[in-house]
């Protein structure tokens, strides 16, 4: 469940303006240094990603679906994710070839294996590999792992794309990609935080440190340490 902006801006004015002055503002101070809180914890976050401690999917409330066309002929297929990009905070799976119901498309089953995240270098050297995901060499049908690279401009394109392959993996030319979303920008009291509840108190911390940050010459802007990931893990696994 997200967190209410108000709950956040009611907590830190209750330990930094006890006597109710109201020296405060919710636009100048509080909504800003919350957006940097926030800012913050998503670098906290990429950290655990990046040494596996936590996996994207722990943070629901940024979960999110599309499903997009698949073009191109030969062996690789594209997908246009340019739409994606503004809100795009990092993709979870890419599903290739999804079982879709209704307009706008929905996401009914999936039909294949997902495809395996690649590196430039290792979707170089797949293509006449086997055993590899996005292989190119002709295997059994039972054995074929798709993979993709990107998202990124590729061959001197204008647009972002996914490459996918092989392309036999495809009938309907859809994908289905599970990505995270970036959490919306605060603008109010009534705005919603997107981060599980439980990490409430670690928000709070965090915003007022930052308004800290206004009143002491000698705040540093803070670096992602060792003892922040650790809190985060046990917040999020509690």
């Amino acid at each position: 469940m997200s967190v209410l902006a108000s709950d956040i801006f009611t907590t830190v004015r209750a330990v930094l303006d006890d006597d109710s002055s109201g020296r405060y503002s919710e636009a100048n101070d509080l909504t800003p240094f919350l957006n940097l809180a926030v800012n913050y914890l998503i670098m906290v976050f990429n950290a655990t990603f990046e040494q596996k401690k936590l996996s994207p999917e722990s943070l629901r409330e940024l979960l999110s679906t599309s499903i997009i066309s698949v073009t191109g002929t030969g062996t690789t297929r594209k997908v246009d994710v340019t739409a994606l990009m503004p809100t795009l905070w990092t993709i979870c799976g890419v599903d290739p070839d999804p079982v879709v119901t209704g307009t706008p498309n929905v996401l009914s089953e999936t039909r294949n294996r997902w495809a395996t995240r690649m590196t430039l270098e290792a979707w170089n050297d797949a293509s006449e590999d086997p055993f590899s995901a996005s292989t190119l060499q002709s295997i059994s049908t039972d054995f074929i792992r798709p993979g993709y690279i990107g998202p990124a401009k590729y061959f001197s394109d204008t647009l972002y794309h996914i490459l996918i392959r092989p392309s036999s993996m495809f009938v309907a030319d859809k994908v289905a990609i599970w990505y995270l979303k970036n959490p919306s920008l605060v603008t109010s009291g009534s705005s919603s935080v997107e981060f599980p509840r439980s990490i409430f108190n670690l928000l709070v911390d965090k915003t007022l440190y930052f308004l800290s940050m206004q009143h002491s010459p000698d705040s540093k802007y803070l670096t992602v340490t060792d003892k922040d990931i650790t809190q985060l893990i046990n917040l999020i696994s509690s």
